[in-house]
């Protein structure tokens, strides 16, 4: 898992279209310049676009529900962003924009931090084939991503890219994500007992998350270890409970691991340290790229 793998090469495709980002200043969203479709045509597709209509729904949303829409648990500083689209670079860079649709009726969306992006992700769903409720955690953790740490540029598509390889979001053996984002039954891992080839993770979590207080095992849709789970866990639902089995929560939690260095993730190099931040995933850079960059591409198609 700490052997370097060469830079990931992607096929030349279609400049994406620029995307507006988002800026808070003093206390209001702001839509700022966008980049060039030369630019854009050198990063995989996949930008969340949270502009226009979207935008103002999740913004008036939050004014009709008496909630913002970042979540109350704290953000560990530095963030980077992550690749989701494809263009001619070596390695996986910035996003493009995903397709997005008018947002819902918000005086009748239930209070929830993520409610904006229901009916987006409801169309684009079918297209990724991910599930909604995991696609729309993903999409808000690029938002809360995009105006807490704007500089870290990280995409919808790379978090949904580690969602698929860790669990084909929620979606391994008897697993599935339910309507709350909750995967049922709970995703555990087998044990760290230096096994089959397995690491040797002593127990930390005297069994809280995975029932183990021998050894410590991956749990939930982003398969966290218990120890790295409480360094960047985060209630993103604003249920009141952090969960790694809840999506929601899961899927910031890596966004916040993504970022943590603050570095531009629309730079490969910083891109690939970023995935390589997970254990698991450092041997399948090329794998987290194609997956990334396949969500951007169905997602404009």
């Amino acid at each position: 898992s700490t052997a370097k793998a060469d830079p990931p090469v992607v096929p030349k495709l279609r400049p994406a279209v620029a995307a507006g980002r988002i800026v808070a200043t003093s206390g209001r969203m702001v839509t700022t310049g966008s980049r060039t479709a030369m630019r854009a045509a050198r990063r995989p597709h996949g930008r969340l676009v949270l502009g226009g209509f979207l935008i103002t729904a999740l913004v008036t949303a939050a004014v009709l529900l008496g909630v913002w829409l970042v979540p109350s648990g704290k953000v560990p500083a530095a963030l980077e962003p992550s690749p989701t689209g494809s263009a001619e670079s070596v390695a996986p860079t910035d996003l493009g924009q995903p397709s997005y649709s008018p947002p819902p009726s918000l005086a009748t969306s239930p209070v929830a931090p993520n409610a904006g992006l229901t009916e987006w992700a409801d169309k684009l769903a079918v297209k990724v084939e991910i599930p909604p409720v995991a696609l729309r955690a993903y999409a808000y953790a690029e938002y809360v991503m995009l105006n807490r740490k704007p500089a870290c540029n990280l995409r919808w598509s790379t978090i949904a890219a580690v969602g698929k390889l860790e669990s084909n979001h929620g979606r391994v053996g008897a697993s599935t994500l339910g309507p709350d984002g909750r995967a049922l039954p709970p995703i555990v891992g087998p044990a760290l007992d230096g096994k089959g080839g397995r690491a040797k993770v002593a127990d930390t979590d005297a069994g809280a998350l995975d029932n183990d207080r021998a050894w410590d095992h991956a749990v939930g849709p982003m398969q966290f270890l218990p120890a790295t789970w409480r360094s960047y866990a985060v209630d993103a639902d604003s249920d009141g409970i952090v969960d790694p089995n809840d999506v929601d929560d899961a899927a910031l939690a890596v966004a916040n691991k993504l970022c943590e260095s603050s570095k531009d993730l629309t730079q490969p190099a910083n891109w690939t340290a970023a995935i390589k931040t997970f254990p698991d995933l450092a041997g399948k850079v090329q794998q987290v790229f194609d997956a990334a960059n396949t969500y951007g591409l169905k997602s404009r198609a």
